[in-house]
């Protein structure tokens, strides 16, 4: 059961890094910045609350780097933080035609750097009580942070599947230039579909640190190829305009197991790393012939 636990809460991270970049991939764009938007949100959240403790005359963080503030700040600036982050990817990419590859891989770049600009490379240890609850907390059995998953995968799943942007979205993936021509505001819903990704980017930060229970620059280096091999391999097309929530959970599922059985096996992250770029390889080859047995 300990097990079963550990893996549904690693599930929820990298679960909600897939949602966000299957919904950029649908439009046939790609999102390299999930994981650094993840962990870059909440130093900066963190950073931003010891500022304000500091300018209200309250010292949140003691012993070095033990944050002891008020966590709800820290969660909201982190959402808000990833809102933005993902509002600037879409900014650029819809209205400067930056290439959705060249432009999140700066983001990924930038922030990766920002991160030990605002640590001084140090880890800041978050030691707030409602930190230990999001990390640790359940509900009959079920992490806290699986319940929150599920929740942002069932909007998901009815924003996609049952409103008019979802539509819009599997439209312009499916022939941008004919949803031009048809009237849809396209840069619009590209930058909506980036902000997406950036608040679902925020919650798994949130998830994430809870968890560690602290912050550190280098944390989830890689996520980002374990995201999009989950969205790959749930059928997501890169080129866009195939793909669901619904296949992203079952990836994820599937994805968080295999890499569970073999940390049980004992082995390496090394060895993991490889297995994870095999298999997304091997998933973009199987992509084109999905997606024609699909239109099929």
């Amino acid at each position: 059961m300990r097990n079963l636990e550990t893996l549904l809460r690693f599930m929820a991270v990298i679960g909600l890094l897939s949602l966000g970049v299957t919904i950029v991939m649908l439009t046939g764009r790609i999102d390299l910045s999930v994981a650094a938007i993840m962990v870059f949100s909440v130093i900066s959240a963190v950073v931003f609350t010891k500022l304000l403790g500091g300018w209200i005359g309250e010292r949140w963080v003691v012993r070095g780097n033990s944050f002891v503030g008020p966590a709800s700040v820290v969660f909201l600036a982190t959402l808000v933080v990833g809102c933005v982050l993902g509002l600037m990817n879409g900014i650029g990419i819809a209205h400067f035609k930056v290439s959705s590859f060249i432009m999140t891989l700066v983001t990924l770049t930038a922030l990766r750097g920002g991160n030990y600009i605002l640590t001084d490379g140090h880890p800041y240890y978050l030691q707030s009580d409602a930190f230990r609850w999001v990390g640790n907390a359940d509900f009959l059995g079920i992490p806290f942070s699986f319940l929150v998953f599920c929740s942002v995968l069932a909007f998901l799943a009815w924003l996609m599947g049952r409103t008019n942007f979802g539509r819009h979205v599997y439209a312009i993936g499916g022939n941008e230039k004919a949803a031009i021509y048809a009237g849809l505001k396209t840069n619009r819903i590209v930058i909506l579909t980036f902000m997406i990704s950036g608040l679902c980017s925020a919650v798994a930060g949130i998830l994430f640190t809870s968890r560690l229970a602290s912050v550190d620059a280098p944390l989830a280096s890689g996520y980002e190829l374990t995201a999009i091999a989950i969205a790959v391999i749930g059928g997501t097309a890169l080129s866009g305009g195939v793909g669901s929530p619904w296949r992203t959970l079952l990836a994820a599922v599937a994805f968080a197991a295999g890499l569970n059985l073999l940390s049980i096996w004992g082995v390496s992250t090394w060895y993991q790393n490889l297995a994870i770029g095999l298999t997304l390889l091997i998933a973009v080859g199987l992509s084109p012939a999905s997606r024609k047995r699909l239109q099929l």
